[in-house]
């Protein structure tokens, strides 16, 4: 004998149906924070380009850092570092040409249209300022950093230069690293502690409980 589905359930699978799709544009919008955007270079998820960006520029910061009284090379490694944090202010360097600041503000639109999507999870409505408070922060430190970069171009001296590139060098640590703010001995995920390594592990917990 042929079944005939009943128009009940016709009906409860196509809402089936609809909240797999809807729970799916949750997902994309994941997907677009850790493992791709197409507008990134080689098409990476935001938050991973921040993170890879932000990797240039504290490797140019060390270099910076050890600049053996050379004001030249101060500066050229202080304007590497500016690039990979904002290409916008400095067009030329060893970074991807996307930057942090643009791959945070990014990462965190993105994790909010996760959130707002419709039928995402208690997970991802529950736990997205958990990725986007890090992310925020980070911004912060890294327009900071492009500040105080900006200022060590315009001196004339190593020693005039010292107390901006020491002041960038705490600011880039902090973008990646975090800040124990209050001194407890941990890095919370929120706007006054966390850096882009809270982001990441934290949209990697939420991605793992959605099974992604």
């Amino acid at each position: 004998m042929k079944l005939v589905p009943t128009l009940g359930v016709l009906i409860a699978l196509s809402a089936a149906v609809q909240a797999e799709s809807t729970m799916n544009v949750a997902h994309m919008h994941l997907d677009h924070v850790g493992t791709e955007w197409p507008e990134t270079p080689n098409q990476l998820g935001l938050l991973t380009t921040a993170i890879n960006e932000a990797t240039v520029a504290e490797t140019h910061m060390t270099l910076a850092l050890d600049h053996g009284g050379n004001l030249d090379t101060l500066k050229q490694h202080v304007g590497h570092v500016i690039h990979a944090l904002d290409p916008e202010e400095q067009a030329s360097g060893p970074g991807a040409g996307f930057g942090v600041i643009e791959g945070t503000d990014g990462a965190e639109k993105h994790m909010l249209y996760a959130a707002q999507s419709p039928g995402a999870s208690d997970n991802i409505i529950n736990n997205n300022l958990s990725v986007r408070n890090p992310l925020k922060n980070a911004e912060s430190l890294a327009k900071k950093a492009v500040r105080r970069g900006k200022a060590v171009l315009e001196a004339d001296s190593v020693a005039g230069a010292e107390e901006d590139l020491q002041a960038m060098a705490w600011l880039v640590n902090a973008m990646i690293h975090g800040i124990d703010e209050n001194g407890d001995g941990v890095i919370n995920a929120d706007k006054t502690e966390g850096g882009l390594n809270i982001a990441r592990e934290q949209l990697a917990e939420i991605r793992e409980a959605e099974g992604l």
